[in-house]
């Protein structure tokens, strides 16, 4: 992707409530399509942390470390 992605901005029912969901995407297009694919996702876990990229390897690391800890 050579182009900025924007922050798209969804909403669905679930159980009676409203919620949202966020896709970066270059356009709304893409967002659609990228909204799609969710169906043939895949469950990872639960998320522990956001790192920012510019931690570079530190960021590797440090993930490493959690995980060998949490095994």
């Amino acid at each position: 992707m050579s182009e900025r992605c924007e922050t798209h901005l969804f909403e669905y029912r679930h159980n009676g409530a409203t919620w949202s969901i966020e896709i970066k995407a270059n356009s709304e297009q893409d967002a659609v399509e990228r909204l799609e694919q969710l169906q043939s996702a895949r469950y990872l876990g639960v998320l522990q942390a956001k790192l920012p990229v510019e931690l570079g390897i530190f960021a590797r690391l440090l993930c490493m470390w959690h995980n060998r800890r949490a095994a």
